[in-house]
């Protein structure tokens, strides 16, 4: 494992749907224009939460995303080939197919284990195997993959598959698909004798092909997050990583250390305006303020902050008096 560099004291907190849904009417919180008013602006990098989560340890594209969410969710690196194979909620809306993510399922253990064991089957012909590592979180290993170029299930959530489907050598698993879809629904129907209803399981989703990268320099010498794929990047990185804090009186200013904060992206993801605006005023007074006063003191030399889409917002001691001046 790499030891991460010393670097001055900076936070960067990573907020995916900090921007909000493309078109929506409804403007940002006053609060949140008042604090990137107070900013400067940097390029974001790559669009998208994956992308972005993937520039910000500097990492490349081509990086098999589901390896990663593997190590992070505590399994030992390997060389094989994985992909994300989640249960996912497939909601007919009008001529629409809307994909509703994992993180809506109401999946338990024993079903979870149940589900995957069938579409395992679909897949055991071409020597597949799958691990239900969490019940609404699934890895699929081929020895020999077909060529798969596949979306992220973050990029996908509350819209139309239609636009998302799994290219490379479409037809095959487009074909996998459909069938792993005729057994969850043949398992739903043997447990309550119909269609399947909203929070069950009638579909899944593949994202995130690939291999393992090698280790990487380290990014941020400590990570803060909840989610198994920034876990397992900052792990390849050589971060030192935690759990999401209370708040930021459990956060150690001496380092450079990433947070990331995924309360809006669900209600970007699914249209819920309301959701969002509340998030977003929680997170200025509870994150965003405390840690400005913090770089205000000289506690911290940098604050940043960046959405999955946008620029980079960084506040460091004394840059707002000079822009003030400058603008005067």
């Amino acid at each position: 494992m790499m030891t991460p560099a010393p670097e001055a004291p900076a936070v960067t907190l990573y907020v995916p749907g900090l921007y909000g849904g493309k078109g929506w009417p409804k403007p940002p919180p006053a609060a949140l224009t008042h604090i990137l008013a107070r900013t400067h602006r940097a390029p974001g990098g790559s669009e998208g939460y994956a992308s972005r989560a993937l520039a910000l340890f500097d990492l490349p594209p081509s990086a098999g995303l589901a390896g990663l969410a593997r190590l992070g969710e505590g399994c030992v690196r390997d060389d094989r080939w994985w992909v994300r194979c989640d249960p996912v909620h497939l909601a007919v809306d009008g001529d629409r197919l809307l994909l509703l993510d994992n993180d809506t399922l109401t999946l338990e253990a024993h079903e979870a284990q149940r589900l995957s064991t069938r579409v395992a089957s679909v897949f055991a012909v071409d020597g597949g195997t799958i691990e239900a590592l969490a019940p609404t979180r699934w890895y699929l290993s081929l020895p020999n993959p077909e060529p798969l170029h596949a979306i992220a299930i973050a990029e996908v959530a509350g819209r139309n598959i239609h636009d998302y489907l799994p290219a490379g050598h479409a037809r095959y698993w487009r074909t996998r698909l459909n069938e792993a879809q005729m057994v969850l629904h043949e398992a739903l129907s043997a447990g309550h004798g119909g269609e399947a209803v909203r929070g069950e399981a009638n579909s899944i989703w593949l994202w995130g092909p690939g291999h393992m990268p090698p280790p990487a320099k380290p990014a941020f010498t400590h990570v803060l997050t909840d989610d198994v794929l920034i876990r397992g990047m900052a792990q390849v990185t050589g971060a030192k990583v935690a759990g999401l804090p209370a708040g930021v009186s459990h956060v150690d200013y001496t380092h450079s250390t990433l947070i990331v904060l995924r309360g809006a992206q669900g209600a970007v993801q699914y249209g819920d305006t309301e959701a969002w605006t509340a998030f977003l005023e929680a997170f200025v007074t509870a994150w965003w303020k405390p840690l400005a006063a913090a770089v205000r003191d000289r506690r911290l030399a940098r604050l940043s902050l960046i959405g999955d889409g946008g620029p980079r917002h960084i506040l460091e001691p004394g840059w707002w008096r000079a822009f003030t001046r400058r603008w005067r």
